[in-house]
């Protein structure tokens, strides 16, 4: 990538200040190094450039997740709002009398209204879902989240109403008099009927929500048309990523304080991973398990970039951390490659499943980054994937090492950024 090479271009250049003025520093006054310090800072300064251009791909793929998400909510309050009419006035036109309410209906215009009512609310539903889900509102209790919804909901419907009659009358589609003469025949029951049936699209769209992001981006789909109900093989790069000395930091903060520090590196690994087009398949204590198909992991390094990417976040947050928890999180991690099988499995709890070596070997891998002192560690069948010049990675290998449970030795390589 251009920034990568930005970025190493940048630290030879720092390298070249620092061996020159070192050398000058020996005949020269220390006060004269002022100048030092100031170019240091100015290269730091453009090496921050180097993140900020990688960052940009970041942006889009981040809002093209939260559009196509409120692109779908904005679907299903369309959908919703034609089921409600054809249960309401169309399902039942041949029994209603002829009035102002049913001559409307005859026109073309209810399915205007239906379009721009759902289209308004959708994007308010989608703007209310992104601001309490991801901000710092979602931190609070689940009843005051609920609350702050709720009343963002009524708001929603007083805009939609409002939009919808300034749309109408400035269009000239409705006069006031037949506005009015409309609104008559909205009885309490009629909008009692009407308010029931939202607060259940509500719960009904929240739902969906919920559970396709507890499968996982894309995966509600695939268990609803049965993808992997009959088990596919599939090739699959897997990264095992647990935190350094999780023992003894649960020992010194316990259990709760612990587990809000899970919380926040968890948080923070969330940007990473729709940035590097990664899936998460577990979490399992304080390790978690990402996932790519082979042409992501492999397309731009991926499956390599992503760590130390979650790296540079926590770093960047250390002040954060070391302030909450005192401690500033460190994960280490093992990578590993190759045909695995995917099926649907569970009957109280349904969920797509991964099986194969691969999981196995990465996840032995991982294990030997302490004793092997390494922050990064993948298998001889990764490195085969990759491509020969890591550009601004530094690839060393480590040697055959022999796996607990494997039989045989594995070729092991470690991977370390040349900007750390």
């Amino acid at each position: 990538m251009i920034s990568d090479k930005i970025f190493l271009s940048f630290s030879a250049i720092r390298q070249s200040i620092d061996e020159k003025l070192a050398g000058i520093n020996q005949i020269c006054n220390p006060n004269t190094f002022t100048i030092h310090r100031h170019l240091l800072s100015l290269i730091n300064l453009q090496i921050l450039v180097k993140f900020d251009v990688k960052e940009t791909n970041f942006v889009n793929r981040k809002s093209k997740i939260i559009f196509k998400e409120w692109g779908f909510i904005v679907l299903g309050w369309i959908l919703l709002m034609y089921l409600y009419n054809l249960m309401t006035v169309w399902g039942m036109r041949h029994m209603l009398e002829d009035n102002a309410l049913t001559a409307y209906y005859d026109t073309g215009y209810p399915h205007l209204e239906i379009f721009l009512q759902g289209i308004v609310f959708g994007v308010l539903f989608g703007f209310i879902t992104t601001i309490t889900d991801r901000t710092g509102i979602r931190k609070k209790s689940f009843g005051t989240v609920i609350l702050i919804r709720s009343g963002l909901y009524v708001v929603s419907f007083i805009v939609v109403g409002i939009v919808t009659y300034v749309v109408y009358i400035g269009l000239g589609l409705i006069t006031i008099k037949q506005w009015e003469e409309t609104l008559s025949f909205l009885t309490p029951l009629y909008a009692a009927s009407l308010i029931i049936f939202f607060i259940l699209s509500i719960i009904f769209m929240n739902f969906i929500l919920l559970v396709s992001r507890k499968f996982g981006q894309g995966n509600m789909f695939k268990l609803l048309f049965g993808k992997y109900h009959t088990p596919k093989d599939e090739e699959h790069i897997f990264m095992f990523m647990d935190l350094k000395g999780s023992t003894a930091i649960a020992e010194r903060l316990g259990h709760n304080k612990y587990s809000q520090l899970m919380q926040n590196c968890f948080h923070d690994l969330t940007d990473i991973v729709i940035n590097y087009k990664a899936s998460i398949y577990q979490y399992v204590g304080d390790e978690v398990v990402l996932t790519w198909d082979m042409k992501r992991g492999l397309q731009n390094l991926n499956c390599i970039k992503a760590y130390f990417a979650f790296e540079r976040k926590l770093k960047s947050r250390e002040n954060f951390y070391i302030k909450n928890y005192d401690e500033l999180p460190f994960f280490k991690c093992g990578l590993d490659c190759g045909e695995v099988t995917v099926a649907e499995i569970g009957e109280i709890k349904r969920e797509i499943a991964y099986h194969g070596d691969v999981l196995n070997t990465a996840a032995r891998i991982e294990k030997k980054c302490t004793p092997l002192k390494k922050k990064m560690i993948i298998s001889e069948y990764l490195e085969e994937k990759l491509p020969d010049n890591l550009d601004g990675f530094e690839k060393e290998v480590i040697g055959e090492i022999e796996l607990k449970g494997k039989e045989g030795k594995i070729k092991l390589y470690s991977i370390e950024y040349l900007g750390s």
